[in-house]
């Protein structure tokens, strides 16, 4: 059940990552169930999205190829208006805002692996408290970047395209032009480190397989209760 509650977890802070440094650049955001998005201040309140919005309105549930041709070319002129008005200068300020996600994650793996550094001498005298624990579940943030790597290139086994890695770590690298598993690979392994870590020297040796599937469990599980069954309805 924790783990089920901790991928919930990771996976909101996550966006809020990305929600915070948007913020920052002064951009209006929405936060769903798996993803954020993000607008200039004034772009969602603007008459042309809304004369969009009303033009396809009756085309959501159609594919885009089956739209009448007027209605494509005048939602076309919508796009490029809104796009020239608002996004010219989006690319070097997405950017920061895509890193924001995986360093939310990254910090918050930090974090746990800086208590349990400073409470080690507690944790071999006194066993694990709960702050301890805390700071475990904290620390394996960083399975995240395990879980993406993992993810990216069973779905390329299972459904091939020729893209091997994915997540907002794939983006990064693509937008530093750096080999598309550059970010991808790197926090891979640190990832992997960091569990390996927490799970052979800090979870007592008599809770480890226990711990080890709870965690296959939960995070399976609780990922796909978030993203298909609770998620949806919660953050659309």
């Amino acid at each position: 059940m924790v783990f089920i509650v901790f991928t919930v977890i990771g996976t909101v802070s996550h966006e809020y990552g990305h929600i915070v440094v948007a913020k920052y650049f002064g951009y209006e955001t929405s936060l769903h169930y798996g993803s954020m998005n993000y607008y200039p201040k004034g772009y969602l309140q603007d008459e042309d999205l809304e004369a969009y919005k009303t033009l396809t309105e009756d085309y959501r549930n159609i594919e885009y190829e089956n739209w009448p041709n007027e209605v494509k070319e005048k939602a076309s002129e919508y796009i490029n208006t809104l796009e020239e008005r608002y996004w010219n200068e989006k690319s070097n300020k997405g950017l920061f805002i895509t890193i924001g996600g995986p360093s939310q994650t990254i910090l918050t793996g930090i974090i746990g692996l800086i208590i349990l550094f400073l409470r080690r001498k507690s944790i071999q005298i006194k066993g694990l408290k709960i702050i301890d624990w805390l700071a475990i579940f904290f620390g394996l943030f960083w399975l995240r970047e395990i879980f993406n790597l993992i993810h990216s290139f069973a779905s390329e086994l299972i459904s091939p395209s020729g893209k091997w890695f994915g997540g907002d770590e794939y983006y990064i690298s693509n937008d530093l032009n750096l080999w598309s598993g550059t970010i991808p690979i790197i926090l891979g392994v640190i990832g992997l480190l960091v569990s390996v870590y927490i799970v052979f020297k800090i979870v007592p040796k008599n809770l480890r397989l226990t711990f080890i599937l709870s965690g296959l469990l939960g995070g399976i599980s609780g990922f796909i209760i978030w993203m298909n069954i609770i998620g949806p309805k919660i953050l659309p």
